[in-house]
């Protein structure tokens, strides 16, 4: 009989673990669906930013960014904004362990894209009070690395494309 109570006992006890377990995959789950949902939302809100001729805008950035007109400044100051408002998003979900990934590589060559020019450059400047030092550190350390390659446009331009 006290055989019978102590795996009585044990098996209350695993069912217990047994269900603690699963309400932490459950939690998990559902923490990961959130954010998953969210990254969706913020896709298309950063396509939604950069329209239709975003193309046109990103070339003038890295050819000729003094002509640029005003809604194109405008059009690229949202997607600036919204490219740092993702990395901000990433680094927050590496810390609660959802991504798992190291965000300070996602986006590396959209920020050169992005940042490596004098229109760029101006944005930072203007605006690194607003961004923590860290995510302004990472971005200098990113724009450091742009440097020392060329573009895609400058190096179909200067080697033809072949």
């Amino acid at each position: 009989k006290n055989w019978i109570e102590f795996l009585t006992v044990v098996g209350v006890f695993i069912g217990l673990g047994l269900v603690v377990l699963q309400l932490r995959q459950n939690e998990e789950l559902i923490r990961f669906q959130i954010a998953t949902e969210i990254r969706v939302n913020q896709d298309n809100n950063r396509n939604a930013i950069k329209g239709e001729q975003f193309s046109r805008t990103l070339a003038k950035l890295q050819t000729s960014p003094e002509s640029l007109a005003d809604e194109e400044l405008l059009q690229f100051q949202a997607h600036a904004r919204s490219l740092l408002n993702e990395l901000t998003f990433r680094r927050i979900l590496a810390e609660v362990g959802i991504f798992k990934g190291d965000w300070t590589v996602w986006l590396q060559s959209e920020t050169c894209e992005l940042f490596d020019n004098s229109v760029g450059r101006t944005w930072l400047r203007i605006h690194g009070q607003e961004i923590d030092e860290e995510m302004v550190n990472e971005l200098n350390r990113r724009l450091t690395e742009c440097e020392s390659r060329p573009s895609f446009i400058e190096a179909v331009r200067r080697n033809g494309p072949h």
